[in-house]
């Protein structure tokens, strides 16, 4: 019985169907769907118009910001400002929270008016995410003595003196030419145990110091002109003394209490 239900059932579908009554009834519902699914669209539409004009808070760019800026210094130093910009125009990983920038060091160089974007960004790496804008790093060689090899690592702070004499001056002199350096990296020793202390003198090896620009030059000059020292510095170093000269008749003067 059931299954001769469900023959009518058809039977009476193709039957109406074949009407001109079915034929509209069909056609109605085909057009209910089909306005379904145009309203369906075009709220999806509209909401996407209203997502793409709808402001957003994204970093901007008001200085030119040079491959290898740290983020740190990005931000402290305020090189970008906040702008509103319509989402369409909002780029791809845009930076809107200055603590994504912190750690990081730009690839490339962000001109002014561009957006920050994080695949401009990448973790620090390398000596130029350690330096702000008025410092250099500069490496010269020391030898043990000299440089404290060993005894120095990355991370401490020196005082560099320079002894100048080299014919310039008729008496030998020594002068404290910068305090309080930051050591990059620290000088290690390439040589085996039981050398002379000739032999050792002779071994150079390289330091990398954090120093400033003006200082840059002074200490390029020292080390290729005479003779440096690296003098270990405390955690709780007090002021360094003062930049005069030390010479054999300051020394007989008092001049070394």
């Amino acid at each position: 019985m059931e299954l001769t239900g469900n023959r009518y059932a058809r039977g009476d579908w193709r039957k109406l169907l074949a009407t001109r009554r079915g034929t509209i009834l069909v056609a109605a519902v085909c057009m209910a769907i089909a306005a379904g699914i145009l309203v369906f669209a075009m709220q999806r539409y509209r909401h996407h118009v209203v997502a793409e004009n709808n402001p957003e808070t994204v970093f901007v760019a008001n200085t030119l910001i040079q491959k290898g800026t740290s983020g740190d210094a990005i931000a402290a130093q305020q090189l970008f400002k906040p702008s509103s910009v319509a989402g369409k125009q909002v780029a791809s990983g845009a930076i809107a929270d200055a603590s994504v920038l912190r750690g990081k060091v730009a690839t490339a160089d962000i001109y002014p008016g561009q957006q920050l974007t994080a695949s401009e960004f990448t973790s620090s790496a390398g000596l130029q995410a350690q330096l702000g804008p008025t410092q250099r790093a500069i490496t010269i060689s020391v030898d043990p003595s000299h440089g404290m090899i060993g005894q120095i690592h990355d991370g401490d702070h020196v005082d560099v003196w320079a002894d100048l004499e080299s014919g310039m001056r008729s008496q030998p002199f020594v002068h404290l030419l910068i305090a309080n350096t930051p050591v990059l990296k620290a000088p290690t020793s390439s040589g085996g145990g039981g050398l002379s202390t000739g032999n050792q003198q002779n071994q150079q090896s390289n330091v990398t110091l954090k120093v400033s620009d003006t200082q840059a030059g002074a200490l390029a000059f020292a080390a290729d002109n005479g003779k440096v020292w690296l003098v270990l510095r405390p955690a709780n170093a007090t002021s360094s003394a003062s930049a005069s000269n030390v010479t054999v008749s300051s020394l007989l003067a008092g001049g070394a209490r």
